[in-house]
């Protein structure tokens, strides 16, 4: 039952809870008049029970003194053959013990004993509702039986016919009951109305609260706002207010996300164009020796050598770039080989700028980590080094794998990492515009392998960049060199 009730909307169950409470009223109310008519009506009996001892008292007084035992008995005929709306059933005249000294039975009524409040209690009354009767009963008294000596002896009883009270009390009961079910119902159906009108604007903040979607909350139309309700008025325009900026918020984050996809892309064309100019202008290099001393066997094969690097040099940045931006699955592996690449790829620079390019690893086999990613982290550090490194210097490459994550290390012996420069890799925030796009490649993607960069630089003596990068969740075991 609770578990239905709890299913039904919350404007039904308020609805539900209204009628409940005024029906529960009303049985209260009608509970409550019921026992009050009853004890009313129940005084009223016992008024009249003594009204009519009092009148066959006075039947009973002259035959009783007279001590004529046919004359009580007359007296107590007459009593049965006079009533006037109050009919009487049986008549007793009791004596000291409690024993009839005389009695009159209505013709046609079984004989029925005397209840034993009579004999337990001078005087009293009882109704009888199995019966449908009521006992009345006292002594008979009189100061001239006080002066004769009997005051007390004897004892009037009436039993009197309460047919047609209990009659009419059942016809008043139900006529009550009805009453106020009937009241009820309609003061429930009043009531059910009347939350339903102030539930209005309820329900339609909650229709409207339902129908939000991609766009935001919709606004509630004015033409629909109570004009002459002002709480509700007020609560619907707060929420208006809401759905305004709910929607602008939204607008703004489409924008914003707009803004960060041209940013995005312009980032990618410009990484691309900064990895991309060196070897490109390599090749051309040797194009036009080709173009001027292709004749010469040493020369072409110098040449031809050269652009064959610089295209292989272009191919490690289309991976690279293709893995930073666009990660395949599967690809979570970094081993030796990737850190000979990454020398072979940039050893001709480091000859052209007359730097010794030198790698130092103990790692063995491969690692958990985005191979792609790492190399190109390496590659922008080692050619930002070669690039800040004077001629006859040197740029070494550490690497280590240990118990949770691989440890690199690029050490140059240039002028120094500029301090803002140095921050901005340390805390993973983007640089300042100017810095270099290889800073911020860097960055994103020390951040994209959960790492930690550590910088120590001091001005005309050259840096050193560690980096902590922490294993992925796949064994190394099961990871392949790209």
């Amino acid at each position: 039952m609770t578990r239905w009730i709890t299913r039904l909307p919350m404007t039904a169950r308020l609805s539900l809870a209204v009628v409940a409470v005024i029906l529960v009223t009303a049985l209260g109310t009608t509970q409550i008049a019921m026992q009050g008519l009853l004890r009313q009506v129940e005084r009223q009996i016992e008024r009249t029970g003594q009204i009519y001892l009092d009148g066959l008292a006075a039947a009973l007084l002259p035959p009783v003194m007279a001590n004529d035992g046919a004359g009580i008995e007359r007296a107590l005929d007459e009593a049965l053959r006079m009533h006037q709306g109050l009919v009487d059933r049986h008549l007793f005249l009791l004596d000291g013990t409690g024993q009839p000294l005389a009695r009159a039975d209505r013709a046609g009524l079984h004989d029925v004993p005397l209840p034993d409040a009579v004999t337990e209690m001078p005087q009293g009354d009882q109704i009888d509702i199995d019966d449908r009767s009521y006992w009345v009963w006292r002594p008979l008294s009189d100061d001239r039986l006080s002066a004769g000596g009997q005051a007390g002896a004897l004892t009037v009883v009436a039993n009197l016919d309460l047919t047609d009270y209990v009659a009419e009390r059942q016809r008043l009961w139900w006529r009550v009951v009805l009453f106020n079910l009937g009241l009820g119902v309609v003061c429930a159906a009043l009531g059910v109305l009347v939350m339903r009108r102030l539930q209005r604007p309820l329900d339609l903040l909650t229709r409207h609260l339902q129908r939000t979607g991609e766009a935001g909350p919709e606004p509630v139309a004015e033409a629909l706002i109570p004009p002459n309700d002002g709480e509700n008025a007020r609560l619907l325009r707060a929420y208006n207010r809401m759905a305004g900026a709910a929607r602008e918020r939204e607008a703004l984050i489409t924008r914003m996300a707009e803004q960060e996809r041209e940013a995005v892309l312009g980032r990618l064309s410009a990484t691309l164009a900064h990895e991309v100019r060196n070897p490109l202008a390599g090749v051309l290099t040797a194009v036009d020796t080709l173009r001027r001393f292709g004749e010469r066997p040493e020369t072409r094969a110098e040449a031809l050598d050269f652009m064959e690097r610089g295209l292989r040099v272009l191919g490690g940045v289309v991976d690279a770039t293709l893995a930073t931006h666009r990660p395949v699955d599967g690809a979570l592996a970094f081993g030796p080989q990737d850190l000979e690449d990454v020398r072979r790829l940039l050893t001709p620079q480091a000859r052209r700028a007359g730097v010794a390019l030198v790698l130092d690893s103990t790692l063995a086999h491969t690692v958990p980590l985005a191979g792609g990613e790492v190399r190109q982290v390496l590659l922008n550090l080692l050619l930002n080094a070669i690039q800040a490194s004077a001629a006859g210097t040197r740029v070494t490459l550490r690497c280590e794998a240990r118990a949770d994550h691989l440890w690199l290390e690029v050490i140059d012996e240039g002028a120094g990492l500029p301090g803002p420069l140095a921050a901005s890799l340390e805390r993973g925030e983007a640089p300042a515009p100017g810095a270099g796009l290889g800073v911020a490649v860097v960055v994103r993607l020390v951040q994209r392998l959960r790492g930690r960069v550590a910088v120590r630089a001091h001005s005309g003596q050259g840096t050193r960049i560690a980096l902590e990068l922490p294993f992925d969740d796949v064994p190394a075991d099961d990871a392949s060199t790209p």
